[in-house]
């Protein structure tokens, strides 16, 4: 007797930023990945439309595009990018777990001043430390309006797709790296997302996220640092950064290569003095042992990069693709070039296989 039988295929993973959208989906299973899609999907510049008008416009470029390309199904798992959402570490007394969520609630009510019924939150926790005498628990809280969800739910339904869940982009990201970074349970990493809107530093043991950051520097502040130092138009800038950043590695003779290096010197040392603050903190409030690495990837990662920030902070630093194993449409080499800029759609697309 013949079995036929076909890999499971799992919804797209679809982040969204300031210039496109990114759509991942895959086959197989979490331990034999098949990469079926990956495409991008251009948008217009947002930045002076109204919230409601640029909803539309993206919903509507995504219904055209995910037909064009003919993707097979309309589930998606999309997220909230981490300048989109509130990220604070707070610490807490051991309380019961209603009380806990209440408390948590509130503080996330004060900061976004809003209405506690007008916010949705949700949490991790860090670990459990001393406070002089006292113990205490640590906490990651993740918080925004409840209506930009809303929003976002209604922009993936005009664009003919069927949401399965919201995820926040921090945690995709990891989900994408740990499939490749397997690490032990004992062993702390650093992690350095580096997005279009926004860098994020992360610190986890294992899968236990210990700290996480959000860094107000990404692409967009690349693109704007290169055209206002050079005084050139943006889109030309944009081009000539996407170039450098594609290069292994950087060319002191190319004169290109010096002024964009030149004019982003300033961003660059923004985000080591913030993985310098972050680290301090590492340090005196988990203590015992040290970190085994620094591990970068996102969109606007690079190898070279990934050096000169290992350099600068004293860890050893390495620019990890979230394709790497991955098998299908990933040795594309199109796929393959700046593939970090895959490692958020792709942690989203892995949440639901399996």
């Amino acid at each position: 007797m013949l079995t036929f039988t076909r890999n499971r295929l799992a919804p797209l993973g679809l982040s969204i930023d300031r210039t496109s959208a990114s759509l991942v989906q895959l086959t197989g299973s979490k331990e034999a990945v098949d990469l079926r899609t990956a495409v991008q999907c251009p948008l217009p510049d947002l930045s002076s439309a109204a919230p409601e008008a640029a909803d539309g416009v993206i919903a509507n470029a995504l219904r055209t595009f995910v037909n064009d390309h003919r993707l097979r199904g309309r589930s998606v798992v999309s997220c909230l990018s981490a300048d989109e959402l509130l990220i604070e570490t707070i610490r807490l007394p051991q309380l019961p777990k209603e009380e806990t969520a209440n408390a948590i609630l509130q503080e996330a009510s004060e900061r976004l001043s809003l209405p506690a019924d007008e916010i949705e939150v949700r949490h991790l926790f860090a670990g459990e430390i001393r406070q002089e005498s006292a113990a205490k628990r640590e906490v990651i809280m993740f918080a925004c309006p409840r209506q930009l969800i809303h929003r976002r739910l209604k922009v993936l339904e005009n664009a003919g797709l069927i949401p399965m869940g919201i995820d926040v982009e921090p945690c995709a990201f990891l989900r994408s790296l740990l499939r490749t970074h397997r690490t032990s349970d004992t062993v702390r990493t650093a992690y350095l997302y580096c997005g279009e809107n926004a860098s994020t530093v992360m610190f986890a043991e294992g899968r236990r996220i210990l700290f996480l950051k959000s860094i107000a520097m990404g692409g967009q502040h690349f693109d704007n640092a290169v055209s206002q130092t050079l005084g050139i138009d943006r889109t030309i800038g944009s081009q000539m950064r996407s170039e450098v950043f594609g290069a292994r590695q950087l060319d002191g003779e190319n004169e290109v290569h010096r002024s964009i290096i030149d004019s982003l010197r300033p961003c660059f040392e923004a985000i080591i003095d913030e993985i310098e603050l972050c680290l301090r903190y590492l340090k005196v409030t988990f203590r015992g042992r040290v970190l085994d690495g620094l591990v970068m990837s996102g969109s606007e990662s690079a190898t070279w990069l990934a050096e000169y920030f290992g350099e600068r902070v004293g860890l050893t630093c390495r620019n990890v693709s979230p394709l790497d194993g991955v098998t299908g449409m990933a040795s594309s080499e199109s796929i393959q070039q700046r593939s970090g800029r895959w490692a958020t759609p792709f942690g989203l697309a892995l949440k639901r296989l399996n």
